[in-house]
Order: structure tokens, then sequence, then C-alpha cells
């Protein structure tokens, strides 16, 4: 297969139909043993078949397994489970969804068939079948309407945070934090002192702003900072897990971006305008990050962003 990108997703979607035999023998993600049996599963960006389109991973406890998000396709989550099994005949007990975008839940129903149970922030489950339409543009196809609307829903769903127990003692804290979504989880690991921080981190790589607040954001990257100075951290995107220095050095671009954008427009600039005057800026410090594709994306919502126009998804009254 090829690949195509939508502006505004994170993930790779598919287009085409043709692989060679070379790029189908292509891991969809590689693993990155961390410690105390927590794992990352990254993401093969080389790989064009059942590719994962974005990092996972999973923490093996004495009595089960949680594992973190599912990749954008079922074939990659298959993948991840028969990886999980090669390590430890112990059930799989939870997934967590750290956001409700695409590229994060589309394996949901893998592992809820192998007996998982499926947990969330609230906003995930009210958004996923509705607001990850929009990444395949203004007319999606029936096909790809079928696929959102089928994706499968958490099954235990939070507003701030909950604990899943894969050992008698062996808790493992999901948070909620601001800044990506509004709806995105933090999972740590106090056992092997591990933050899966879902798209709340991108190790040098820019990030998909679509639904962003980038000023909690920062606050909540400083947090995660200031709370587990010496843990490593598993980025959403990014070809390795980090550690603080990595998460303040995506915390600095957020911060940079806003400042950069603020002074345009305090100069005057607006529209294409602003964008004119950041991009050279932007490739000056960071064209040597990943999805350089993500830079006059991430000007135009940050400029919606502080002018307060920007569109964000819908809460739903409670």
């Amino acid at each position: 297969m090829t690949r195509g990108w939508v502006v505004g997703v994170a993930a790779v979607l598919y287009v085409g139909t043709a692989t060679t035999a070379w790029t189908q023998a292509l891991p969809a993600f590689t693993l990155e043993g961390l410690t105390n049996g927590a794992w990352a599963a990254i993401d093969n960006a080389a790989a064009k078949a059942d590719e994962s389109g974005s990092n996972a991973g999973f923490v093996i406890g004495a009595d089960g397994v949680l594992v973190v998000d599912t990749f954008e396709n079922p074939a990659a989550a298959k993948k991840m489970l028969e990886a999980i099994r090669e390590k430890t005949k112990l059930p799989v007990k939870y997934v967590v969804n750290t956001h409700y975008h695409l590229d994060h839940v589309a394996g949901n129903a893998v592992f809820a068939g192998a007996g998982a149970v499926v947990m969330a922030h609230e906003n995930v489950r009210e958004w996923e079948r509705t607001e990850n339409l929009k990444f395949f543009g203004e007319k999606p196809t029936a096909e790809q309407k079928a696929m959102v609307e089928g994706l499968y829903l958490p099954d235990v769903t939070y507003e701030r945070e909950a604990m899943a127990y894969i050992g008698a003692k062996h808790g493992v804290e999901l948070k909620y934090m601001a800044g990506h979504t509004g709806g995105d989880t933090v999972v740590y690991d106090a056992e092997s002192n591990v933050v899966f921080c879902g798209d709340l981190f991108w190790n040098k790589t820019l990030p998909n702003l679509i639904d962003a607040s980038t000023k909690e954001w920062i606050e909540t990257l400083d947090t995660l900072v200031q709370d587990h100075p010496t843990a490593k951290f598993v980025p959403g995107h990014g070809d390795h897990a980090g550690g603080a220095g990595d998460v303040k050095a995506f915390r600095d671009y957020l911060a940079f971006l806003r400042d950069a954008i603020a002074k345009a427009q305090a100069g005057g600039a607006k529209g294409d305008a602003v964008v004119k005057a950041v991009l050279p800026e932007i490739k000056a410090k960071y064209g040597d990050w990943a999805f350089p594709e993500f830079m006059e994306p991430d000007i135009q919502r940050t400029d919606e962003e502080l002018r307060g126009v920007k569109r964000l998804p819908p809460v739903a009254k409670k």
C-alpha cells in the first residue's frame, strides 16, 4: 500500500492497494523494553502493510496485562496481541485509550474480543464515532463512515482519574490531563516508573494541534516533568521513549510557537501573513523534527487559538 496524508490527523491513512513482498515483511512496530514488565510499541514508519500509525505499549503485572492504545488498524493490534502472548500467558485485562483519535483506538475490538475491558476519559466515548470523521475531509466515503461508526467504544469511562489493577498491589494510575484533545489520559505505572503519554508528548516530532489547547498543554507538560523527573516517557509519536529532557524540549516547542505567533499578531499580521512570518522561525529551530507537514497547520491552529476562534470538540452537557 502507499501512504497518503490527511491534513489534521496524526495517523497516516491507507490509500491504494499495491504493496511488495519486501514491505510486507517489515514489522508494523518494534518493541522497546523498559523496566519491570513495561514495554513500548514504537511505530515503524517504513511499514506499508498493517502499519500501526502511532505508538502504543503494555505493562505486564502479576495477574494480567494492561495495554495502552491500539493503533490505527486492527491488523497491527492483532500483531501486538500476538507479541504480548509471546511474553506472557496472563490475560489482557485492560486497554486504556489515551484519547479518541483514530490512530490510537482502531484496534480496540481486537483486545475486547480477547476479554479486555476498554477504559478511557468520558469524552473519548463521546467523540470516537463522531469527531474522527473530520480526518477524512468534507466528504468521507461510505466505507470511511462505516469504519468510524464501527469503532469499539470504551466500556468504562471516568471524569478525572481511575486505577486499573494488574496485581493485588499493582495499580496503574489513569489520569485526565488537558492539552491535546480535551479528553487525554496519562497512564503511570509506578512499578516501572514509566509514563505512557499518548499524544500529550511527541518525541522530536511536530504535533497535530487540531483539537489542542496549547496553554493548558504546556502546563500539563510542566506538571509531568515535575511529578516524574526520573521516569521514562512513552510518546504517542516519535521513534523511542524519552526522558524528562525530551518532554521539556517538546514543551518548549509549544511555548516557542505561541510566543512567535503572538509577536506576529502584535505586529498586525493576520491569516497567511502569520504563517509567512513564523514558518521560517520554525524551520530554523525545528526543521529536523519528524512530521514537517504539521508546520503550517500548527501555525494556523495556534493563531486561531490565540485569537479565540478555534473550533474544539463539543463537550456533552451532563
